[in-house]
């Protein structure tokens, strides 16, 4: 059992102590890093799936978040964290997407923070936030993990420490496709250990029949845009893939990815696909020149400086400075 979640052999109160601590699309300023961020509750349902940059941030800790046994609630007060943690990126996130806004963090430990809740999903005081970094468990608290650019982040809400973590999928599939006409995806899952085996007989969106014994499925989709997710009784649910039906310039603007800024000041620069980015607060930079696509750019809050390809078809909102080349 990793450190992720403090939930370890040697006991329920160990165990929870772990958990104390808890293709990049964009790039930032020094101590702002572009990373995947992946949330997924116990019933598969996925919280959060986006590109979030990290950045410095303060947390309200919650006397209620006491998963750790009686009297393990948090003070109240406010504790900075550290912009380059796993605890840092989660508690940004918030500003992208309202479904993990809110967090249940104690600081009723000497050595590191504990979570208890992230957004409506919270740890029993039976299980533990699990944390991967590019597939493989953490070691290390969360407010100790340190992201790097395109490392893939994967918080998974385990009910019971004492049954096994599952293997977490992991789906490959093409962002634009014909419409009615089927195409091959590949599942791959993820041990404990980071290890990777062929995901055989799970669920994927779409599909005609589960994967084959290489974790291949074909899929159609009828619609102009469908979101596909490989799920099975024993794994973690995959990450999601959008599939446009038209040409990539006539696909929805921002439909493909999600990338979500800080409070702070960001450099944000947008993939060849269609993102929606969520730049938030701060004098921003955001740079959206490559490829077709169109993207969905909210500037948010500050005096931001916007640069895009000319004729994408991009959709912009409260942005001061605006560039087309």
């Amino acid at each position: 059992m990793p450190t992720p979640t403090f939930r370890a052999a040697a006991g329920p109160l160990f165990a929870c102590l772990l958990a104390l601590t808890f293709p990049a699309l964009a790039e930032a300023k020094p101590r702002s890093t572009a990373a995947d961020l992946r949330v997924v509750d116990p019933e598969g349902r996925t919280l959060a799936d986006l590109t979030q940059l990290t950045g410095p941030a303060r947390i309200g800790t919650d006397p209620r978040a006491d998963c750790f046994g009686p009297g393990t609630g948090g003070s109240g007060d406010e504790v900075a964290v550290d912009g380059t943690s796993a605890l840092g990126q989660l508690a940004n996130a918030g500003g992208a997407d309202r479904r993990v806004r809110r967090l249940g963090i104690t600081d009723a430990f000497d050595f590191g923070l504990g979570i208890c809740r992230i957004g409506p999903a919270v740890a029993p005081s039976t299980g533990y936030w699990y944390l991967k970094v590019n597939h493989a468990a953490s070691f290390t608290g969360a407010d100790q993990t340190t992201v790097r650019r395109g490392d893939e982040i994967l918080w998974y809400l385990v009910e019971d420490f004492n049954d096994p973590v599952p293997d977490e999928l992991d789906l490959r599939a093409p962002a634009v496709a014909e419409a009615g006409e089927p195409f091959t995806v590949e599942v791959t899952a993820y041990d404990d250990d980071g290890d990777a085996s062929p995901a055989a007989g799970v669920e994927v969106t779409g599909a005609d029949a589960p994967t084959d014994a290489s974790g291949r499925a074909t899929v159609t989709v009828g619609a102009r845009t469908r979101t596909l997710r490989a799920s099975g009784a024993a794994a973690i649910t995959s990450n999601g893939v959008t599939v446009c039906t038209e040409a990539l310039r006539d696909c929805p603007p921002g439909y493909a990815r999600t990338i979500g800024g800080t409070p702070r000041a960001d450099r944000i620069v947008a993939g060849r696909a269609a993102e929606k980015i969520e730049a938030g607060a701060g004098r921003d930079r955001i740079v959206a020149r490559r490829g077709r696509a169109a993207d969905l750019i909210d500037c948010g809050a500050g005096r931001d400086r916007v640069l895009f390809a000319r004729g994408s078809g991009s959709r912009l909102r409260s942005c001061e400075r605006v560039e087309r080349r």
